[in-house]
């Protein structure tokens, strides 16, 4: 599917684009920062997000972008989803990767509207899926999403996710999550 690299730190970093059947995922680049402040700031798209980043103006985000989406912190790794035509529709995460527990967390946020409800994220969560399942000793990979989200929650089974039960976030404001996952085992 790809070829993993490492980077200077040793951190495996991919080069080439994964790809589904009609989603490619790519390495964030700087002409992608509109499109993420965009979908950063719209409050649908973050309506079941309490962990919402917010930056008030495209000055004050380009650094953060750069930083968090680009370079990277070493602890989350950001793939901008594109469309059949490359056109930037959304961004899906992985983080608190735990190689000794042999698990990943991954986060989707599908930007683009218009795009909703096509099949989009339930593609780009099982191309990244499949890609974390090539790291070595990973064997689960889990999400959590607000239990109201239904069209995450659709997503994730429609990936073969499972739900496994209701959790508390503290930083939600008391709403109830659901915590989803799939084993290496079960993945298609």
């Amino acid at each position: 599917m790809t070829e993993i690299q490492r980077d200077k730190r040793g951190r495996q970093t991919t080069q080439e684009p994964l790809h589904g059947e009609r989603v490619y995922l790519r390495r964030p680049v700087l002409n992608d920062a509109p499109d993420v402040f965009k979908w950063e700031r719209d409050d649908e798209v973050w309506r079941y997000d309490p962990h919402r980043p917010y930056s008030r103006t495209m000055k004050e985000f380009l650094p953060i972008f750069e930083r968090n989406y680009i370079r990277g912190n070493g602890r989350q790794y950001w793939f901008i989803i594109d469309d059949e035509q490359h056109t930037p529709i959304g961004t899906i995460t992985y983080f608190n990767l735990d190689y000794r527990l042999g698990q990943v967390e991954l986060g989707l946020g599908l930007g683009e509207k218009p795009r909703w409800g096509q099949g989009y994220g339930p593609e780009a969560i099982r191309t990244l899926v499949r890609h974390l399942f090539t790291f070595p000793n990973i064997v689960r990979v889990y999400a959590e999403t607000a239990l109201a989200n239904h069209p995450s929650r659709r997503a994730f089974a429609k990936a073969n996710f499972v739900e496994v039960g209701q959790i508390y976030d503290p930083r939600s404001g008391g709403d109830p999550w659901v915590l989803l996952e799939i084993w290496k085992s079960q993945a298609p």
